[in-house]
């Protein structure tokens, strides 16, 4: 450092502390009534100053002070509503003007994203004081975007969904039957139109959907109806664009060559790890440690939320250091994320993605994640996988282990089916529906009476119950429920609501919510237990198994994946009339079995 740096460092160092573990963010009366104290982050740094509207952006009306120990802060009179962001001074040769890495709404100008300062507004009404987050046992999730929820194309136009649309179509949500809402990522990201996985400012709210007190009000309403709340954070990678990535020199040169990394924040991982672009977060060190624990309280805390999903937790709790160690640091990486989050909400989910990468520790797995930390469950990948052959008859599908795939959770490692969650769907595949449709149904047999359509549909159905019916907590993609055949594509791709008045879809529809209701009503679903019936697979093509509980409530369910009718028997617990809600039909029990006659590509579950 300079003796000219050096001299400023020196002059804006302080034996004062702030009153708290604060490392960023505006807070209002925090040192004095009718004041704000902003704080900032930036370890390593020997000048930073704060700017915005209420000083015109000079860099030497408000320079702050720091504890030498990397936190910086500066308390002046309230400016009521107002840009702000930080000045700091990255090296000898350089500077930056940057925003607030704890923003809790953002301005993105043309050049630099600035954060906005609210009005001193008064708290938002919560009315959810009665609400408890649901067990994870008996959760039914349904993820979907907000942009392609609650969007519409309009006179040739895109109008993008957000949260107000989105809360009028509650309604909706609540009437399939589902209680968890798992939206994928609404932190702020650049433009106007994204999936949320390129996230920059992880306590703001994406512009497009609104400001805080409309996703406040969008989860007090649905506390008040009885659905959950999860958001899927990408924790992983940031976009270029964040202020902990600018305020030190580039790690990467313009050919995308390594250069060296001077930044806490993040670090240089191979390909296999990074594999989508942005930068990677260095979850191992412990600035990017508090920095995202402090996220997910905030996230818990702030807006009232029941949980997280996230996003490729492999490149999260990726050790550039120890790549090759075989378990999960307590102290850093997901351990830690999941740690801080159990904390701040003792009932909150945590569901996580994971699988093993290449150049790890194969000893690294899935249920090591959720035995090891606080992590509840993980997409079973292995369910959707198996499923997603079979259903689209890929090469050698008949020989898939589909038992397994149903209810072999222990077999993969996992000690309860609250540990996987299983879908058919996601936003990281292709519908059934579409795939069927548009690729693959040239390979699967076409039964007599039955249309592409009809086939498309009628095998997406044996894909929801298997999911349904499986050991495990359940997830559907938005509009699965109806048989939505849109492709899969990260661009603006509003749902196709107008298929519900086609006679097909709304029989489809009707068939999904009374796989929901039955999960929802009947204990045997949500048990652990599971037993399979004999069936040689690939010759029969027909999967037969029970669900019961302690209590003594008892399902059985049959999946036809043959072209061809096939008579199943399927075991009772009792004689007398049994109800099939796939096909919304009732067959009477005698000598304590259900005999019947399956059609192409049919399903039965009987309560």
């Amino acid at each position: 450092m300079s003796a000219q740096l050096a001299a400023r460092f020196q002059r804006a160092a302080t034996d004062g502390k702030l009153p708290g573990d604060l490392r960023g963010g505006a807070h209002r009366n925090l040192l004095g009534r009718g004041t704000v104290t902003f704080v900032m982050r930036a370890p390593f740094k020997p000048f930073v100053s704060l700017v915005g509207d209420f000083n015109h952006w000079d860099t030497r009306s408000h320079p702050m002070q720091t504890d030498g120990q990397g936190t910086w802060w500066i308390t002046i009179p309230d400016p009521g509503r107002t840009r702000y962001g930080f000045y700091v001074v990255v090296d000898e040769d350089s500077h930056a003007w940057v925003g607030d890495p704890y923003a809790r709404e953002v301005f993105w100008g043309q050049k630099t994203p600035w954060a906005v300062l609210s009005g001193a507004e008064a708290p938002f009404p919560w009315r959810d004081q009665g609400w408890r987050t649901p067990a994870l046992r008996d959760l039914v999730i349904y993820e979907l975007c907000v942009r392609d929820f609650a969007g519409v194309w309009h006179g040739g136009y895109p109008h993008y969904g957000n949260f107000e649309r989105l809360t009028r179509q509650l309604p909706y949500i609540v009437g399939l039957g589902v209680n968890c809402v798992e939206l994928m990522p609404i932190n702020a990201f650049p433009g106007e139109s994204s999936w949320g996985y390129n996230p920059v400012f992880y306590h703001a709210v994406a512009n497009t959907y609104g400001g805080p007190d409309d996703f406040k009000r969008f989860v007090d309403a649905c506390h008040r109806a009885g659905v959950a709340v999860i958001l899927d954070v990408a924790f992983n990678h940031a976009w270029g664009q964040h202020p902990y990535y600018n305020i030190y020199p580039p790690m990467y040169g313009p050919k995308g060559e390594w250069l060296t990394d001077w930044n806490p924040f993040f670090h240089h991982t191979p390909p296999s790890i990074n594999m989508w672009g942005g930068v990677d977060w260095d979850h191992f060190n412990p600035e990017t440690t508090r920095y995202f624990q402090d996220i997910v309280r905030f996230w818990l805390e702030e807006y009232h939320i029941d949980g997280f999903r996230f996003d490729w937790v492999g490149g999260v709790d990726y050790d550039s250091n120890n790549p090759m160690r075989p378990d999960f640091n307590p102290y850093h990486g997901i351990a830690a994320i999941c740690w801080a989050a159990r904390q701040a909400k003792p009932d909150c989910i945590l569901i996580g993605e994971f699988w093993q990468l290449e150049g790890t520790s194969p000893e690294k797995t899935a249920p090591r994640l959720v035995h090891e930390t606080e992590m509840d469950a993980v997409w079973n990948g292995y369910f959707h996988h198996t499923l997603d052959d079979v259903l689209n008859c890929r090469w050698e599908w008949e020989k898939r282990d589909i038992f397994r795939t149903i209810g072999g959770y222990r077999e993969l490692g996992f000690s309860t089916a609250t540990q996987v969650v299983n879908y058919s769907c996601s936003h990281d595949e292709v519908r059934p529906e579409h795939e069927i449709k548009f690729y693959t149904g040239k390979y699967i047999p076409q039964p007599p009476g039955m249309t592409l359509q009809d086939v498309a549909l009628a095998r997406a159905k044996l894909g929801l119950v298997a999911v349904f019916a499986a050991p495990g907590v359940p997830m559907i993609y938005a509009g699965q429920e109806y048989g939505d055949d849109s492709p899969r594509t990260i661009d603006f791709a509003p749902l196709q609501w107008s298929k519900l008045t086609r006679p097909k879809h709304r029989r489809h529809l009707e068939m999904t919510k009374r796989l929901i209701r039955a999960r929802r009503q009947h204990p045997a679903l949500r048990s652990d237990y599971i037993r399979f019936f004999d069936n040689h697979f690939p010759t029969e093509q027909v999967v037969r198994f029970c669900r019961w509980d302690d209590a003594g409530d008892y399902a059985v369910c049959a999946l036809n994946f043959s072209p061809d009718p096939r008579t199943v028997e399927l075991p009772t617990s009792h004689d007398g009339v049994w109800r099939d809600v796939v096909g919304n039909r009732r067959r009477t029990a005698q000598d304590g079995r259900i005999v019947m006659e399956l059609g192409p590509y049919d399903a039965a579950l009987f309560v």
